[in-house]
């Protein structure tokens, strides 16, 4: 954890607790770990000079036509400076009519997640299997990226900088930058002759790099892959449908969000950590989730707690009885912001969260 803020910082066990429940829960479906490689500078390389030229929309276009409809299987690495690489293995198909995706963690205990349509299963030895009614899987590429570009074209701005290689293949290279500079920016790599993505750079608003994924090996295939043929979504568990308290509700509203981010879901859960029920606002940029937890404050906190790991900020204020928590793949002080923008209201008034 690093002290990236001005304001205090005071350690409290049950928020550290929650931090790691939020982070796990909210931002990722995957393990990320990361090491520093000569890579790295791979972020800032020079593109190839091309007499090609290609409109952006177009390029997007066909990368969301590319990863929706192609039978291909990625072998990609996740990794981030400092840290073990991890690695996984990304199939998708058709089959039966529908998308089917396979996302596999090639080390440890072989964990897997796997989609059929709108379901997402997840496969894992150390926990229970159950199911999840969701359209995408949180992978290491932002899925609205590769799948529903124009969903980020509000907060983001997406630049054709050339012809460069990643993989061994030549790739488009394309700048993802914030247009309030509030958030990270990205450069993605994009294989010329398939459309699909190659590799993600995430680089701070210093234009650091703070995490990477790179694929190492692309095939693509005319027939579905043999571990699609062999599963079945009858086989998968039952989607598990959460019921949340009736009886809760909380006076409180988002006067504003920063550009291009907008609330996509609410609801009302218990945590299973500390069995405090809590309401649920998701927040989207097409980029990045952000999750907010709001909840009624048991203790007194006088001062905010910010926690960081990686590129993950975590961040809680209470204020008039109402414990606040931020948690996403933003910069600290966007947190800071977003946590400014929810403020109490009269239980009288109209809510709109």
């Amino acid at each position: 954890m690093h002290d990236i803020s001005s304001s205090k910082q005071r350690p409290i066990c049950s928020i550290v607790s929650l931090f790691s429940f939020l982070l796990v829960l909210s931002v990722s479906t995957f393990s990320v770990h990361a090491i520093e490689s000569d890579s790295i500078d791979e972020n800032i390389e020079e593109p190839l000079l091309s007499t090609v030229t290609m409109d952006v929309d177009d390029l997007l276009t066909q990368m969301s036509m590319a990863t929706n409809t192609l039978n291909y299987q990625s072998t990609l690495i996740v990794y981030r400076p400092g840290y073990e690489p991890i690695p996984y293995l990304w199939k998708h198909g058709i089959k039966d009519g529908q998308s089917v995706e396979l996302l596999n963690e090639l080390n440890g205990p072989n964990a897997r997640i796997v989609r059929f349509g709108n379901q997402v299963s997840f496969l894992n030895p150390d926990m229970p299997a159950h199911s999840l009614q969701q359209s995408h899987i949180h992978g290491p590429f932002a899925h609205n990226l590769i799948r529903n570009p124009e969903l980020i074209s509000e907060a983001y701005e997406v630049i054709l900088v050339g012809k460069s290689r990643s993989a061994g293949k030549e790739a488009w290279q394309l700048r993802i930058v914030s247009r309030d500079n509030s958030r990270y920016h990205y450069i993605l790599w994009m294989d010329a002759q398939s459309h699909l993505p190659l590799k993600l750079n995430t680089l701070n608003v210093k234009g650091e790099l703070i995490e990477q994924v790179q694929a190492t090996n692309l095939q693509i295939s005319e027939t579905l892959d043999a571990d699609f043929a062999q599963l079945e979504q009858s086989g998968m568990p039952q989607i598990m449908h959460i019921n949340p308290p009736k009886a809760f509700s909380l006076n409180w509203a988002i006067n504003r969000l920063p550009v291009g981010m907008k609330k996509v879901k609410r609801d009302i859960h218990r945590l299973s950590i500390t069995d405090d029920v809590v309401e649920y606002v998701l927040l989207s940029d097409g980029m990045v989730d952000v999750s907010v937890y709001l909840q009624k404050a048991s203790f007194a906190q006088p001062d905010d707690v910010l926690f960081t790991k990686d590129a993950v900020t975590f961040l809680s204020r209470v204020n008039d009885a109402l414990q606040v928590s931020v948690i996403g793949k933003i910069p600290p002080a966007t947190a800071q912001r977003i946590l400014q923008m929810i403020e109490s209201v009269d239980a009288s008034a109209t809510v709109n969260p």
